[in-house]
Formats: structure tokens, C-alpha cells, sequence
């Protein structure tokens, strides 16, 4: 037993179980988003944002939270993924011991009557395919809704809300904690959605995740506003999650399109 090398501490510190989390999150192509969804069928009800803590260390999962994890991601043993370590040995029986019991497990596995179940588990997940946007939310996209910037996803279908058209990828921290960088959404198509909704949209040919809002124009442009018969519309105002991010006013100017609403 003394040949076993772990320190709970320095792991904690190294953040050993959030990075590992991450990373074969990211191996299996599975948004934050999607996540907090796929462990909710294992019962665990968590936010996007509770993953990326985990990730970043944060906070850490609990015991029965990081067992849901594991399934979920296919992970079959926790020792070697998240100590880096071998295999705990089997301490009653010898190194030849061991090597014959691996032996006469992959004569199980071989004959196909003793397949293992976290394998068989893994591949009955129903999935559906989504158009997917390889022209991140951010970055300037012309013709945003042409069928050549897309290609088509398959997602866990439980990770997909109803009413989804497309997703997309979210570029940069503009929307953190709720909309991690990498993360995909899932958007509705529309061409308008309602103050405090979050939207996609396009300012000038770049395309935006943020959140949609309506203020009284400032005074300055306010003729900008008026019509014929004096009324002050309302200026568009799209706002972001992280306060690093000033609000955006849309000028009357600036070209501005409105491509759907974000479902998660």
C-alpha cells in the first residue's frame, strides 16, 4: 500500500479532477451546455456555468455528482483518469495473478458474451442532426445564413432543445459565466425576439450572441428615431453577461439583423 503515491492537497490545488473533466469533455465534442444536459439524465441538475467551475477549480463536484460524470462521459475507471496513476492493484494476488486475471477478461470480452456494459450503455443514446455554423458567434460572416456556412452535427438528442434550427459556436468571454467560450447554442430562427431575450445578430456583418434589449435614444440621435409623424422608436441595445462588456447601441446607420433566439 505504500507504494501508492497521492496527495488529496496538491491534486486539489492542481485542480486535477476540474482539468480532467475538461478535457475529455472536449475529446468527446461535448459543449458545457450539453453537458449540464446529459447529467440531468443521470440525475444531476446543473447549469453550464456550475461545469465551468468544476473545469476551472472553482468549486469541485460531489461524490455522487462525479460518479454521474463518469458515466456520462464513459469514463469506466476513475483511478488512472483522474490520479494519472495505474490501476489500484489487486493485493491478493501476485504480478502473474494479475497478468492472468487481464488475460481471462479479454477472453470474456472476446467471446461476446460478456461485452462491458458501460460500452453497451454508451452507443444507445439517440442523437439528431443539426445544422451547425463553423463561423463562430463574434466573427465577421457575410452572408451568415448561407447553407455553405454550415455542416451538419450529430448532438445527444436529449442536449437538443425543442424548436432548435441550427447551432452555433460562441467565440470569446463576452457572455460568461452563462455562455462559455467553445460552447455551442442552439437557436430558434426568427426575425425578432423580445427585450431580455438572448439573440443571435448581425452589426455590420458581424455576428453577435448577446442579449437583446430597448432603451429611449439619447438625445443626440434622437431625430434619428423620429418619424414622419413624430414618434421616438425605441433604440436596439444589445447587452452582454459579463460586465467587462459595455452595452452596444445600434445606430440607425449600422447595418442590423436579427437571426434567431438561443434555446439554452
Amino acid at each position: 500500500m505504500n507504494d501508492i503515491k497521492y496527495n488529496a492537497k496538491q491534486a486539489k490545488e492542481n485542480n486535477d479532477i476540474g482539468a480532467k473533466i475538461a478535457e475529455i469533455r472536449k475529446k468527446r465534442h461535448i459543449a458545457q451546455a450539453e453537458f449540464a444536459r446529459l447529467l440531468a439524465g443521470y440525475g444531476v441538475t446543473v447549469q453550464p456555468a456550475a461545469v465551468a467551475k468544476w473545469e476551472s477549480g472553482m468549486t469541485v463536484p460531489n461524490a455522487y455528482q462525479l460518479i454521474a460524470v463518469c458515466v456520462a462521459l464513459n469514463v469506466p475507471d476513475m483511478i488512472p483518469e483522474f490520479t494519472g496513476m495505474a490501476k489500484l492493484p489487486d493485493f491478493e494476488l501476485n504480478e502473474q495473478g494479475l497478468k492472468k486475471l487481464d488475460e481471462y477478461r479479454e477472453l470474456l470480452i472476446a467471446s461476446g458474451r460478456y461485452k462491458p456494459l458501460i460500452a453497451e450503455t454508451a452507443h444507445t443514446s439517440a442523437t439528431v442532426t443539426i445544422p451547425t455554423s463553423y463561423i463562430r458567434a463574434a466573427a465577421g460572416a457575410g452572408n451568415f445564413m448561407d447553407e455553405e456556412n454550415f455542416e451538419d452535427r450529430e448532438y445527444p438528442e436529449s442536449a437538443v432543445p425543442a424548436g432548435t434550427d441550427f447551432a452555433l459556436f460562441v467565440d470569446g468571454e463576452s457572455m460568461s459565466p452563462i455562455y462559455i467560450n467553445g460552447q455551442v447554442v442552439f437557436v430558434q430562427q426568427c426575425g425578432t425576439v423580445r427585450p431580455g431575450q438572448v439573440g443571435i445578430f448581425s452589426i455590420d456583418n458581424e455576428v453577435v450572441i448577446k442579449i437583446y434589449d430597448e432603451q429611449e435614444p439619447d438625445e443626440s440621435c434622437a431625430e434619428d428615431f423620429t418619424d414622419s409623424s413624430g414618434f421616438v422608436h425605441p433604440q436596439v441595445v444589445l447587452r452582454s453577461y459579463n460586465s467587462e462588456w459595455a452595452p452596444r447601441p445600434i445606430s440607425p446607420y449600422q447595418e442590423f439583423h436579427v437571426y434567431g433566439r438561443v434555446l439554452n
